[in-house]
């Protein structure tokens, strides 16, 4: 049996007109275009570091004037090559670029035959994985038609996608996209109910059948999608160790995350402006005990990470509790001062010392002492008591910190441009 692999959704699609609109619930700590290979780079060694073995990368197919995803897949092919990672392919079975059928084998036999051969591309037992979206455009018997013209040996695995398990009589394994749902379900009951489903129709078909978890840190495509689009909270990260928790709970072989990029509908977890990079953090303790085999039990956030039930001051022990999704903690009263690590909401932090002025305050946390924003926290308990350790006045690197004009971004959604407001991308 394959080893169990974390794998993350992954997209291709952002160049100059992304970023600058008010569309999107939060951004990420340094823009980029999906076509720079640094930028690529980039993500492919955070993804290593939470522990994801490889992306699964979403394609439209290999035509069309205005494709992005075919020259950048290509593009991340090399890259991870160069750095011992993964690349797979997410089938976006609804693509612009195709017009039926035909176009779909097409497709189908370009991937197989052209990126399933290069050294990077994700294999299990030898066989290339290729998840699919949408599946249900087509029916099961149109899908045993397709997979005879292109995989008739069976040589890949094919994952599919939604509520519908009958499509498992064509494909080798299913995940579904999302599992964060309006209304909401609960999220052990779900993954327990679609794995019992995968062992029957394993145990039917006499074959082997990959089930494949998803865990989400939230959603949140209300911008996008005014009227019908919903929000669900990230909860600082409580949420996504939930979602965690159930999908290892339904002993997948392995586990989705959706996603590392998705920006629009609000499932990142690569770095961003509101939660900086907590959500790698998290992911890299969970990867680990999912790969381990542990047992299922709440998580650390992560080094560097405070959690509200690590430190449980006294009553009459003046505290500052964090209000905000993220807080950086700093080694001195300003934003000038080395970071040395995040508290998130909810979190109670001891205070030690204050500025003159309370606008920041020395706290205790797992990481050590060190110094909050007052504006991000809300201070409680015998404060007339706590000591001035320090002046408040800026250094010269604070200012030009504080005097920097947030830029403007802009992001692509179904190829139509939409614009962003600016936005304040300072948390100190």
């Amino acid at each position: 049996m394959a080893d169990p692999l974390v794998l993350a959704f992954y997209y291709t699609w952002f160049d100059e007109s992304t970023w600058t609109n008010d569309r999107l619930s939060d951004l990420p700590a340094e823009p980029y275009v999906s076509r720079d290979r640094g930028i690529m780079g980039r993500h492919i060694e955070q993804a290593q570091r939470a522990g994801i073995d490889a992306f699964v990368v979403a394609w439209y197919g290999p035509t069309g004037d205005s494709n992005q995803t075919e020259p950048n897949l290509a593009a991340l092919l090399e890259e991870a090559a160069a750095r011992g990672f993964k690349i797979a392919v997410l089938f976006e079975t609804d693509s612009p670029f195709f017009n039926g059928v035909g176009a779909v084998n097409a497709a189908l036999r370009h991937l197989l035959d052209v990126h399933a051969s290069q050294p990077a591309y994700l294999r299990v037992d030898g066989r290339p994985v290729v998840f699919f979206w949408r599946p249900s455009l087509y029916g099961v018997d149109t899908w045993a038609a397709i997979r005879n013209q292109v995989d008739p040996g069976r040589n890949a695995i094919w994952i599919s996608e939604g509520v519908d398990v009958s499509y498992l009589a064509v494909f080798d394994g299913h995940h579904l996209y999302s599992n964060t749902w309006n209304p909401p379900a609960d999220l052990t009951a779900t993954n327990r109910r679609f794995a019992a489903r995968m062992e029957a129709m394993r145990t039917s078909a006499g074959a082997d059948r990959f089930w494949v978890a998803t865990v989400m840190p939230g959603y949140n495509d209300v911008k996008i999608r005014p009227g019908s689009g919903f929000a669900r909270d990230r909860e600082g990260g409580a949420y996504y160790e939930r979602s965690w928790q159930a999908a290892i709970d339904s002993s997948p072989r392995w586990v989705v995350i959706n996603s590392f990029n998705e920006w629009p509908e609000g499932t990142y977890i690569e770095p961003s402006v509101t939660f900086g990079d907590l959500f790698l953090a998290l992911t890299a303790t969970w990867s680990s005990r999912f790969k381990a085999g542990a047992s299922v039990q709440q998580a650390s956030v992560g080094e560097g990470f405070t959690r509200a039930s690590e430190i449980e001051p006294t009553s009459d022990t003046p505290i500052a509790i964090v209000r905000t999704p993220v807080l950086n903690l700093r080694a001195g009263p300003d934003v000038s001062f080395a970071l040395l690590g995040h508290a998130i909401e909810g979190a109670r932090l001891p205070i030690l010392g204050r500025t003159a002025d309370s606008s920041w305050w020395r706290v205790r946390t797992s990481v050590g002492e060190a110094w909050v924003f007052g504006g991000l926290v809300e201070a409680l308990g015998p404060l007339d008591d706590v000591a001035v350790l320090a002046s408040a006045a800026a250094t010269p690197a604070a200012q030009a910190n504080k005097s920097v004009i947030p830029p403007t971004f802009t992001i692509t959604v179904d190829g139509q441009p939409i614009l962003l407001r600016q936005v304040q991308a300072t948390n100190p």
